[in-house]
């Protein structure tokens, strides 16, 4: 609950190992992305709203970006535009995407 709803950092949720993290995440929406998109970089505003629908639009994506109230792995993301790769992957296959303050979903690299 620290990690989804607490003060829990970054390196809280890199700690938890692969079960854990799925135990914590049941019942978060969970999306699956191709791991080749992935390999070349995926600007944020387009991973959200294009290849997942985290946002309905676009707009919507990059306007709460620059809002501040999304985050990637408890990373807050400020700019629209950054590359979302596999140095973003928990346990190598999972992207934590938190939009606003209490909506979360479990990216699925496959």
């Amino acid at each position: 609950s620290g990690i989804l709803f607490g003060n829990d950092t970054a390196d809280a949720l890199q700690g938890l190992d692969e079960q854990l993290l799925l135990n914590v995440m049941e019942g978060v929406p969970q999306m699956s992305l191709s791991k080749s998109e992935l390999l070349k970089g995926i600007p944020l505003v387009d991973l959200l709203s294009v290849n997942t629908q985290v946002f309905t639009s676009k707009g919507e994506a990059r306007k709460m970006i620059q809002g501040g109230g999304v985050s990637i792995n408890k990373s807050k993301m400020p700019d629209p535009s950054i590359l979302v790769n596999e140095d973003h992957l928990l346990k190598g296959k999972y992207i934590l995407v938190q939009k606003g303050k209490k909506n979360y979903y479990l990216l699925k690299v496959e």
